[in-house]
C-alpha cells in the first residue's frame, strides 16, 4: 500500500476518533486514580462522549418491561458538573462525617440526551426545561481509599414520539463505585419499578408507564451501530481519495 495512502486513511481516522464528540472525556483526564484521589480534585465539569443505556419499558403497569431499548447519542456529550472536595455532601448531608477530611464531591447532569429508534430520553435539559435537577455525589469509600462510590438521583423526561412525553416523580438513583474522574464505569438501577408519568409535578398528571430496568454506561469505548458505520465511512472514503491521488500520481510520471 503506498506511503501515501496509508498516511491519508490515518489522517482521516485520527480526526475523527479526537473530534469534539468522540475526544472529551476520556478516563481519568481530569482527577485519580490513586489514593484520596477525591481529596485534591478541583471543580470543574466533565464532558463524557462515550455512553449509552438499557432501559425497559413497562406499557401495561404489571412492572414488567414490554419493551426495552438501547439508547445511544454518538455525537452528543453528557455533561456533569463537579464540585470542588468537601468535608460533606451540599446535596445529601449526612453522606460522609464532617471530621476535616474533604472526600466528598458534589455532582449535578447538566445535560443528556439518549435516542434509540423513536424514543429519546433527556435528564439535565428537557422539554421547556421543566425536569427537576439530577444531583448526585461522589464519596470516598472508608474501607478503599482509592475507590469511590458515585450516585445521581436523576429525573428525566421520555419523548415516545408522536408529542407524548412521560416523567418520573420520583428520582431514579443509579450508583456505581469509580476511581477516577471522569469514570469508565456501568451506572446500574437497582431492580424495581419506577412509575412514569405525564407531567413531571408531583400528584399530577396520569401514570402512564413504568421503568423497571436500566443501566447507563459511560467511556465504555464500545462503538456503536452508528460509530462503526461512521469509521467504515471514513475508512472507504479516504481509500478512495487515496487511490485517486495514486493514479494521478502514475499519470503525471507517465507524462513526464
Amino acid at each position: 500500500m503506498s506511503r501515501l495512502l496509508v498516511v491519508a486513511i490515518a489522517g482521516i481516522v485520527v480526526g475523527v476518533l479526537v473530534s469534539p464528540a468522540w475526544g472529551q472525556g476520556f478516563p481519568c483526564t481530569q482527577c485519580g486514580p490513586g489514593l484520596h484521589w477525591i481529596d485534591g480534585c478541583a471543580a470543574g465539569q466533565d464532558l463524557i462522549a462515550n455512553q449509552s443505556a438499557v432501559v425497559g419499558i413497562d406499557n401495561d403497569l404489571d412492572c414488567v418491561a414490554d419493551v426495552s431499548l438501547i439508547l445511544d447519542n454518538p455525537f452528543g456529550l453528557l455533561t456533569v458538573n463537579r464540585s470542588g472536595p468537601l468535608d460533606d455532601s451540599a446535596f445529601f448531608p449526612g453522606l460522609r462525617a464532617v471530621d476535616g477530611h474533604l472526600d466528598v464531591i458534589d455532582t449535578e447532569i447538566i445535560q443528556l440526551s439518549l435516542s434509540g429508534g423513536s424514543v429519546t430520553l433527556k435528564a439535565g435539559l428537557g422539554q421547556g426545561n421543566i425536569i427537576s435537577p439530577s444531583h448526585g455525589a461522589v464519596s470516598e469509600d472508608p474501607g478503599d481509599p482509592a475507590i469511590a462510590e458515585s450516585f445521581f438521583d436523576v429525573y428525566f423526561e421520555v419523548d415516545l414520539g408522536g408529542g407524548m412525553y412521560v416523567y418520573n416523580q420520583t428520582p431514579m438513583r443509579i450508583q456505581a463505585d469509580i476511581t477516577c474522574a471522569p469514570p469508565r464505569a456501568t451506572y446500574i438501577h437497582p431492580v424495581g419499578c419506577l412509575a412514569l408519568y405525564t407531567s413531571p409535578v408531583p400528584g399530577q398528571g396520569m401514570h402512564v408507564a413504568n421503568l423497571v430496568t436500566a443501566q447507563h454506561l459511560v467511556n465504555t469505548f464500545i462503538p456503536t451501530l452508528t460509530q462503526w458505520g461512521l469509521i467504515l465511512l471514513t475508512l472507504l472514503l479516504a481509500a478512495t481519495a487515496g487511490f485517486v491521488l495514486i493514479r494521478r500520481r502514475r499519470q503525471a510520471s507517465n507524462v513526464a
